[in-house]
């Protein structure tokens, strides 16, 4: 069974309590969208959008509610350009930019791969992903690696 908002609330606390930091906690709610079913404007693992799964898992990582936008992500929260993927102080999305400079897609970073939530998906569902299958995916879209620091 699909987790819902309060399913993934009660499991971030779980990771926390057993000492779990907030980039592996992170990472650890973006895994629970493989497989979700994509829906425009969702945020749970029964349906989302690609900027439903990083705001969920950004918002149990670090307490404050966040919904917003692929486009606000990368303007207001991830803003430090990622060349590495390994600093244990960043959160990590791939954005992806269209001609004119506007993030229209997010992928989020969970330890290994993206997991990527997008109707593009052969299975219009959340898919892990390499960054090398991401390009693919949008040929037509520059990707940015960005970082939050938490």
């Amino acid at each position: 069974m699909k987790k819902d908002f309060s399913m993934l609330s009660d499991y971030a606390e779980e990771l926390f309590a057993a000492g779990f930091s907030r980039k592996e906690v992170f990472e650890h709610i973006l895994m629970e969208f493989d497989g979700t079913p994509y829906v425009w404007g969702a945020q749970s693992p029964k349906g989302s959008d690609c900027s439903g799964s990083v705001c969920t898992a950004l918002s149990l990582a670090t307490g404050k509610a966040v919904r917003v936008t692929a486009d606000a992500l990368y303007r207001r929260f991830f803003t430090e350009d990622a060349f590495a993927l390994s600093d244990e102080n960043l959160l990590y999305a791939a954005f992806f930019l269209d001609e004119k400079g506007k993030a229209v897609h997010v992928a989020g970073w969970c330890g290994g791969k993206y997991m990527n939530v997008s109707s593009g998906e052969p299975k219009k569902s959340g898919t892990f992903r390499t960054g090398a299958e991401l390009m693919r995916l949008y040929p037509h879209l520059k990707m940015r690696k960005r970082g939050m620091r938490i």
